[in-house]
Formats: structure tokens, sequence, C-alpha cells
């Protein structure tokens, strides 16, 4: 009796965790399985996901009922003493996975299937099985159909998105929603840790209103990991080839009696990019003969490093606000900068360095009107960019990572040879950037029925650019030297839902307003300042729609059109020093025609097989695309982004997926997209050469596999392991227009890269270990006007979870 006593004593209070899996009678795991705890003082419920795991939180010590309802069946129970921090629990339902059991599994629609089902061409792609792999979200989303990443390098270097044929800064990246643009370059999608990541929405053609920007070809909205109400505390590290590190830690705290939620999270990359390069750029020069001699050279001068630390804290689930957060973000980067806009030019001194300090503010509800009408979403943020271009040393260098050395006829050393310039790119420089970004977002949507919904967005973005240079002259370094940016955004939208929910529709309106402003210093002769300043304004309106139709069950038709604009960037605008980009005031909107007709099939289910299938075609009429200019001379350091007059592409990208007993799963999708030049004459009346030639420098044929084999209980009983194999293709292309030149034209050829890893996820789930080979036969691969990326490399990744 004591002895019961003092145990009683000793546990009250205390609580512990359950989790387990739940399978069917034949091993299969089985999904949308509710799973609840029931003891004399309280209920809890959850549900199994797609691998049979389920897991409660917080459980008093003591007896409980552990419940288990599928569907129809009757439910099944067993009694659970919980006594410790932890008890694993794995059940066997008492029957097998069916072909009836499927079909209502179905009727339940995920949240990826609820948004590729509302008339927008969208790829959702989820990241929690990606997220153990040794693999950036760049990477992921290169084998999403429809999507080509085009890098100027390794880790660090410059992105740029294509989709479908539209590309640079007509693809908006968000955060949440909102403009990752406020967040600093250090604080980018290159370097945001997949474990950071709950889902990416790739959206190819028309975009939501709900997502404020002037997006033009697509939008990617990158969804962080947002589960506040739990407790968690996790890390990864990698390590791979190149001297390439990875860390990234981040953890939450709940305290639910007060709603207070304080969250954190920290990375770390670094990476010494020194892979192997080769070809028709990649040469050294004879000092004595100026002969010429190709070589495989390794890259020395492109070492990259960038931290960040994200920390919040706020209220949720409260009746005046589901989340009010105040966060602040601080990042920096080092980089080293290898060669020019071409691997023409060398540089073996020349490198950059920022630093991003941010703070924001965020507020949702749903709850502002009875019956959840309406709702508010706000968020705010100020950021202030340091950005330095350090370039004074004009030394020479050689792809060999040797100075180039000058000789007379008798073979006398003369010293090295030397930019006349004064620097490797242009004068000499160490002009500092501060940049000031101010946001201001605004959602809310009234829900008039339950078939109609009506929205306003708003977004304001400010932009202030303050440039110095201790070695420009005194007289220019004591003058203002400012660029200012003003851009407002205000859109309408309206949904609306017939036919028993079958059709749905949404109309919306788009408003651009931008003022930039340029107040420049400069020097003529040895002493005359001559002011250059520049303001103008630039108005446009752009609308579109939206049509999603279930024909018959499983089977969807998605049409979507727009006609709509893209203001200039700041980035394009002002011009880049660190990025070797000269200014262009002059640029002109983007505006773009984007019609998308798609359809999606499935998923359909037969015994343990699962196929499903989705198409998009399209049509793209853009004016004054904003492209980045290709110079005749391709020795030139520097270059600049024009209007290149108009495009019309055409195309289409297909996705299927197939699953057999949820164990073997094959992904693979084909993109085709046919972008012309379709501007016949000139300002001058001449006629173009290149009149209905192919995009220059574009890729138009991609193709991915994506094979993945899951192993249950292979080294240990509960543990689960995951064999992955990936192929990507790009078909040829040419460098510049195809009309251009005779036999021998230049291409970037086919290439093909072929990819594996594995990864082992423990029993007590806690850690996971993978293993990524990338690119294992070496194969050549390019991307903007032949600069080439990493070939083999091997990584190795370490994931644990404390909390």
């Amino acid at each position: 009796m004591l002895f019961s006593f003092l145990l009683y004593n000793n546990i009250q209070g205390q609580t512990g965790d359950i989790e387990g899996n739940v399978y069917f009678r034949n091993g299969v795991p089985a999904e949308f399985v509710t799973v609840y705890v029931i003891n004399e003082s309280s209920h809890s419920y959850t549900s199994s996901d797609s691998m049979g795991y389920f897991q409660f939180k917080n459980i008093p010590y003591g007896e409980h009922q552990l419940g288990f309802k599928h569907m129809l069946r009757e439910a099944e129970n067993l009694n659970l003493s919980l006594d410790k921090s932890l008890v694993n629990i794995d059940h066997t339902l008492d029957f097998n996975e069916t072909i009836e059991m499927k079909e209502v599994l179905v009727e339940g629609e995920s949240y990826k299937t609820e948004v590729e089902t509302m008339g927008y061409a969208v790829n959702v792609v989820e990241m929690k099985e990606i997220e153990l792999q040794s693999l950036q979200a760049t990477e992921v989303l290169d084998r999403t159909s429809g999507v080509r990443i085009r890098q100027n390098g390794g880790m660090g270097s410059r992105i740029n998105f294509n989709i479908n044929g539209l590309s640079g800064n007509d693809i908006k990246v968000f955060i949440n929603d909102s403009p990752i643009s406020s967040f600093g370059p250090s604080f980018s999608i290159s370097s945001i840790p997949t474990t950071m990541i709950e889902r990416i929405e790739v959206y190819k053609g028309v975009v939501p209103v709900t997502l404020a920007g002037d997006a033009l070809g697509g939008a990617i909205n990158i969804i962080l990991k947002e589960d506040f109400d739990r407790d968690k505390l996790e890390a990864f590290y990698s390590y791979g080839s190149f001297n390439t590190h990875q860390l990234s830690a981040s953890g939450k705290k709940y305290v639910p009696n007060s709603g207070l939620v304080f969250e954190g999270s920290l990375f770390h990359n670094n990476s010494d990019n020194n892979y192997k390069v080769w070809g028709n750029q990649v040469y050294t020069t004879d000092p004595m003969t100026g002969d010429i001699t190709y070589l495989k050279a390794t890259r020395f001068h492109d070492t990259y490093t960038s931290s960040g630390v994200k920390l919040d804290v706020g209220i949720i689930n409260k009746p005046w606000a589901d989340k009010l957060m105040v966060g602040t973000v601080l990042s920096s980067l080092n980089r080293d900068i290898q060669h020019g806009a071409t691997m023409e030019s060398v540089y073996g001194n020349r490198n950059a360095e920022q630093k991003t300090n941010l703070i924001s503010l965020t507020y949702n509800s749903n709850n502002l009107l009875p019956e959840n009408k309406l709702s508010l979403e706000l968020f705010s943020s100020c950021s202030h960019l340091k950005r330095q271009i350090m370039d004074t040393i004009p030394l020479m260098y050689d792809w060999d990572g040797k100075t180039k050395e000058q000789y007379d006829f008798d073979g006398k050393f003369l010293g090295y040879f030397k930019y006349m310039s004064g620097a490797e790119a242009g004068d000499p420089t160490l002009e500092e950037n501060i940049e000031k970004v101010y946001i201001g977002r605004a959602t809310t949507s009234y829900r008039i029925t339950n078939q109609q919904k009506f929205t306003v967005n708003f977004l304001h973005t400010r932009f202030i650019r303050d440039s110095s240079d201790p070695l420009r002259h005194i007289d220019i370094r004591d003058l203002d030297d400012t660029r200012y940016s003003n851009r407002s955004i205000l859109g309408f939208g309206y949904n609306v839902k017939f036919l028993e929910d079958k059709l749905e529709t949404s109309l919306f309106y788009k408003y651009f307003n931008q003022n930039i402003q340029i107040i420049e210093y400069l020097l003529e002769g040895s002493d005359e300042v001559l002011l250059n300043d520049v303001e103008r304004s630039v108005l446009a309106r752009g609308l579109g729609a939206t049509i999603s139709y279930e024909l018959f069950p499983k089977f969807i038709i998605l049409i979507s059109a727009e006609n709509s604009f893209r203001l200039p960037v700041a980035r394009e605008l002002f011009g880049n020093l660190a990025q070797n980009l000269e200014p262009n005031y002059d640029l002109k909107p983007e505006r773009s025609k984007n019609f998308n007709f798609g359809a999606t099939l499935g998923t359909f289910t037969f015994a343990k097989h699962e196929i499903r299938f989705k198409f998009n075609a399209f049509i793209r009429d853009t004016e004054d695309k904003i492209k980045r200019n290709v110079r005749e001379d391709d020795t030139d350091e520097t270059t600049e982004y024009i209007n290149d007059d108009s495009y019309l592409s055409r195309g289409f990208d297909a996705d299927l997926f197939y699953s057999f007993n949820r164990k073997l799963d094959l992904v693979s999708n084909l993109s085709i997209f046919n972008s012309r030049f379709n501007t016949q004459y000139d300002e001058t009346g001449l006629a173009y050469t290149w009149y209905r030639d192919r995009e220059r420098n574009a890729p138009f044929y991609t193709a991915n596999i994506d094979l993945g084999y899951t192993l249950l209980n292979l080294f240990q009983d509960d543990s689960r392991t995951k064999l992955m194999a990936n192929y990507s293709y790009v078909h040829w292309f040419y460098r510049d227009w195809e009309s251009l030149g005779g036999a021998g034209k230049d291409i970037i050829p086919t290439q093909k890269v072929y990819n594996l890893g594995v990864s082992h996820t423990f029993p007590n789930k806690k850690l996971s270990i993978s293993f990524d080979a990338k690119n294992i036969l070496n194969r050549q691969v390019f991307d903007n006007y032949a600069l080439q990326r990493p070939g083999r490399a091997l990584y190795f990744k370490i994931n644990y979870s404390f909390i």
C-alpha cells in the first residue's frame, strides 16, 4: 500500500509521449487511421500519416486506452500503461488494405491536392522525404516539371529561374506569401535548409492574387514549417565534395497557458567550389609565344560562406489573433569572384561581402467576424543591407591559377601583365552599397457565402540605395549618390463555386505603380562635376481568370489566363558591381499575355497500385522582355539588362506519378517550351536576321525521372531505409541565334546527369542519415552562356531531432 502511494505521488503531474506506426494486416502502412488516447480525464486524437506514423505529446502518466479507427471498420482498442518519457507502439489492423478502402481514402483532399485543383498551373513539392537528403531547395525545384534552374556556378552563385520559357525576375520568389527580397540575398532559396521548409508551391504562368507581386511567368512560394503549438529542437549537418559544409538547427517552445511562442533557427554554408572546369574558354597562354593551351583546370578563387539566424517571438491561438509574431533575421555572406560575365575573364583577387539585418511583424486572424467570414493577414519588414565589392589589384590570371608573366624577345622577365584600368573588372573600387528595403503587405478575404469569397491584397515596397567608394575622387565621394524605387501593387480577387462545387472560377485585377529616382554625380575632365538626376513613373494594369471543372470523378480540367505586367527590379535598374552588372535606368515594364490549359487525372488505385497524371499546355506572348544583354565581345567583364523586343512561347509539360504498395515510387516529368523571337523589324525598319529564331541561350526540352524504394525493418525493427535515383536530361540548345553563322555553330551540348542517394531512419525516429552521389558520371553541365557547374560530388548528411 505504501509503495503504491509513493509511486502514485512520484508520477503525478509527469507526462510522456506515445508514438508508433499502424499497418494493415498485409504489412502496408495504414494512412488516415484515427488514433486516440482515452483516460478518465481527457481525450486526445490524431491521424496516421502516409507511413502509418502517429504521435501524441505530453500525455499524463497512468493507465490509458489506445484506439484505432479506420473509416467504416470497427474500432480496435488496446490498453496502455504510460510510465516513462516515451512509449513506442506498433499496431497491425485486423484486415488488409482493399480497393474499397482506397476509394474512401481519396475523398479527403490534402492541401497539396486542394491547391493543385484550383485552376492554376501549379505543382506542390512536399519536403517531408526530401529534407533527409543532401539537397538544396534549388536542386529540388530543378527536378520539377516546367522548371529549369540556371546557375552561374557552384554554391552561392547567382540563380536564374526559368519556368515554361519565362525567366529571371519574371519569376517571383516568396517566403510564406511575402517577397523574399525583404530577407536579404544571404537568406535566399539556395541558402535556406530544406529542414526548415514545409513545402514549395510552384505556379506556372498565372499567379494567385494573394501572392502580392508582379510575377509574370510564375512564382515560387516557400512555406516554412510553422507547427508552433509543438515543442521542437532539431539539427542537421552535411559534409561533401569541394570542402562543402552545411549546418542548420531550429527549435520552438510553446507555452500553452499564455499562448507564447519562441522560435529560432540558424544555418551556416561553406564551400570552396574548387571543382574542375574545361572547354573552349578554359586555357592558358604561353608568355613567350602566345600559344593557347586548353586544360582541365580547378577553380581556385570561388570560396563561398553564408550564415544566418532567424528569431521570432509572439502569441498564437487567441480570440483576437491566430498569430502575432515579431521577428528578426541576421545574415551575412562572403564570396570570391572567379570570372566575369563569361569564363573568358579570369579573376584571382576580386571578392564581395554583404550583411543583412531585418525586423518583421506578422499578424494573422481568420475569425474577425462570426462564422470565420473575415480573415486578415498583415506583414511588414524593414531590412538594412551592407554590400561591398573589393577589386584593387590589376594582375591578370590564367586558368592554372597563376598570374600572367611578361618577357621580352630575349626571354628576360619583365614582370606581370596588368589590366590598364587598374583592377580586374574596371577601375579600382572598394564601393560600399547601403540598401534599405521597406515592405508592407496586407491581405484580407471576406467569405460572402460558402461558395463565394472576395479578396483584396496590397503590397508596397520602398528601396533606397546609397553608394560610396573611398577610391573615388574626393569631390565625388563627398556628394550624395542615391537611388530610390517605390512600388505599389493593389490586387482584387473574386472566387466562386458552382454545380455542387464541381466548377470553381476566380477573377482578379491588379494595379501597378512604380516611381524611380536616381541622383548621381559624375566627373568630367579633371574638375567639372555633372549632376545626373533621373526620375520617372510607371503605371500599369493587369487582369486574369482561372477555371477548374471536375468533368468526371478524378478528372479535373484547369484553365487560366492573364494580361499582366512586370516592373523592373532594383538590380536590373541600378546594376550590381558584385555581379558585374551595369545600371540601365531606361528599362520599361515587361508585358505578357499568358494562357494555360491543363488537366489532372487521379489518383487512381488498383489493388496495390496508385497512379496520377498531370498535363499543362501554355502560350506566352511577351513584349519588352527584360533580359541580360549578350555583348558581342565575350571578354567583356560586365553586362546590363535590356528590353529585348517580343517573344512568343508555346509548349507543354506533363507529370506522371506511380506507386506500388507505397514502397516503390516513380515520378517523371517532361517539359517542352518553344520560345521564339517575335519582332520582325527594328526601330529603323531593318529586318531582324533572327526573326522567328528560337530564343538563344535557353533550354527548351527537359525531362526528369525520380525513382524511390522504401525498405522497412532492413537493419533494425521499426527502421526505415529509402533508396533513391534521379535522371535529369537537358537537350542541346544554341548559345546564340540559330540563324547566325554557318557550320560549327556554338551550342550548349546535351546534358544527361545521374544522381543516387540512400537515407536511413533509425527506430526512435530521431536520427536519420543519408548519402548522396550527384552527377555520378562526372558529366559537363552548363548553364548561363556556358558557365560550368560542378561535376561529380559526394555528400553525407545527418539529421537529429532532440525534441
